[in-house]
């Protein structure tokens, strides 16, 4: 048996919703955290900033039934190794671009962190 894509119109004939469950108190400390990382680092935490803000809010995230129940949630599986990659990539676009670069890092970064992600059974 052949693993086929979930369709969006599939998910909606069977009532299976996203529900995120990241809360605002969360977030703020997510910023607080990385400003300080981005301080110290003088710019540099900024650039793998987003990818963590990004795979927290997919990883708060559960698949719910018609019911409201959870059947699964989403796994972002991005590792260091990658993101420092794509990173440095992206720091080299930003000074070759004088910025305009970084237009289209943030589209690219959740393209990445929606490319890792899984939904996992509960």
């Amino acid at each position: 048996m052949t693993d086929q894509p979930i369709s969006y119109a599939g998910i909606q004939q069977n009532g299976l919703r996203l529900d995120c469950q990241y809360s605002l108190t969360e977030a703020i400390g997510f910023i607080i955290i990385w400003l300080i990382i981005s301080v110290v680092t003088l710019g540099i935490g900024s650039f793998f900033a987003i990818y963590y803000f990004y795979k927290t809010i997919i990883n708060k995230t559960f698949v719910t039934d018609r019911t409201g129940a959870e059947v699964g949630r989403l796994s972002c599986d991005l590792n260091l190794g990658e993101v420092i990659g794509h990173v440095v990539i992206w720091i080299l676009i930003t000074i070759v671009t004088l910025g305009i670069g970084l237009l289209f890092y943030m589209f690219r970064t959740f393209r990445m962190c929606l490319n890792k992600t899984s939904i996992a059974t509960i």
